[in-house]
């Protein structure tokens, strides 16, 4: 195959000098965009095609490379038909970074906002090299982007002290209504118990739920743990002094709306121990990326130290993931991702929640 480089203004006359060169008959192969030069205040920024025409009857290795040519092209279209259902900056991906189109869709598809997909790529995109050919800069890119996510997130496994102080660790869970605080603490409780070996207790402060200590007691049972309610500051002392030989002590606290600010003032009341209580931010991904983002922002009163996304198995796009920990920046202490106990509980490294946050769910990992 005869290829020739072709530079132009936009893509249009590119493909017009394309088709007036080498004929209809003419393919792209791929195209980049050349950045206006700092230094030359008259320059503009350019599109670079890649363009061939067949010279001889084709071989099977050409036939090869002309299928996998076409493949790329199809991935492209449809990778921008995404973009422009999305409602995205089609026109300023097109104009200015061209080679992102499938990376961008990438992040869109995924539930990512459009304004954190695109400031990652510039990040990525800056100083690239000019001298890459168009596949060697899309692999670079692609690298560069996956290596600003992963700075964007952090993990941290809470749960492996043991009770070498001489006092157990306090883990409290918080947050709203109906994201599975209980069920994630039960799992906890299970892996810590039966995996790692370790003395746990379990304290409910939930009594505004009907049946909410009878559900958590029910599963200490099963487990053969401690389990004690406090609905005061007082209760709660007593519970945690008469737990102190434990390694770990979980505490399920009631979920409340995040604009009911009286009931969340009342837990944090009770939150105020000698006992170094660490709190645990959990959020589903099942609530909407503006509800999501306002319930850490009710709950951030309780400076937490972690989050705990539950629920990933029950959507298909947890990209909003990556947008909270870009408003409140925390690490990833644990991840949820169905209703078995204790299987469905995932204590994530940074590659794994990348994978979740870009739609390639894990199952159970402790």
């Amino acid at each position: 195959m005869n290829k020739r480089i072709f530079k132009a203004a936009n893509i249009q006359e590119a493909i017009a000098s394309i088709k007036q060169e080498l004929g209809p008959e003419a393919m792209i192969l791929s195209t980049r965009k050349i950045a206006k030069k700092p230094r030359d205040p008259y320059g503009q920024e350019m599109v670079e095609v890649e363009a061939g025409i067949r010279t001889q009857p084709p071989d099977m290795s050409e036939d090869g490379d002309l299928l996998a040519s076409l493949k790329a092209d199809i991935a492209e279209i449809k990778d921008m038909v995404a973009l422009v259902g999305m409602g995205s900056g089609m026109h300023k991906v097109l104009c200015h970074q061209f080679e992102s189109v499938g990376i961008l869709a990438s992040f869109l598809r995924s539930g990512v906002s459009e304004s954190l997909a695109c400031r990652l790529i510039e990040k990525a995109s800056a100083d690239m090299d000019d001298t890459l050919t168009p596949g060697e800069r899309i692999r670079r890119l692609k690298q560069n982007v996956m290596h600003q996510c992963l700075n964007h997130l952090s993990t941290k496994d809470f749960f492996r002290r043991t009770n070498i102080s001489g006092l157990p660790h306090v883990a409290a869970f918080v947050g709203p209504t109906g994201v599975g605080k209980t069920t994630t603490i039960a799992k906890l409780a299970a892996v810590l118990r039966f995996t790692r070996k370790m003395r746990v207790g379990l304290v409910s402060v939930d009594n505004f739920r009907v049946g909410a200590f009878e559900q958590l007691k029910a599963y200490a049972g099963i487990m053969g743990l401690p389990c004690v309610p406090a609905f005061s500051a007082e209760d709660l002392c007593c519970a945690l002094d008469r737990m102190k030989s434990m390694d770990m002590i979980l505490i399920d606290t009631a979920g409340h709306s995040h604009y009911d600010k009286e009931r969340i003032n009342e837990i944090l009341a009770l939150m105020k121990t000698d006992f170094g209580i660490s709190i645990h931010l959990t959020l589903s991904v099942t609530a909407e990326s503006i509800n999501m983002k306002e319930a850490a922002q009710a709950f951030s009163v309780f400076t937490p130290d972690t989050y705990v996304f539950t629920k990933i198995d029950e959507v298909r796009r947890c990209g909003k993931i990556l947008d909270q920990i870009n408003e409140m920046n925390l690490p990833v202490s644990l991840l949820t991702n169905g209703q078995k106990v204790p299987e469905d509980l995932i204590v994530p490294d940074r590659q794994t929640l990348v994978k979740v946050i870009l739609g390639k769910n894990t199952k159970g990992d402790v």
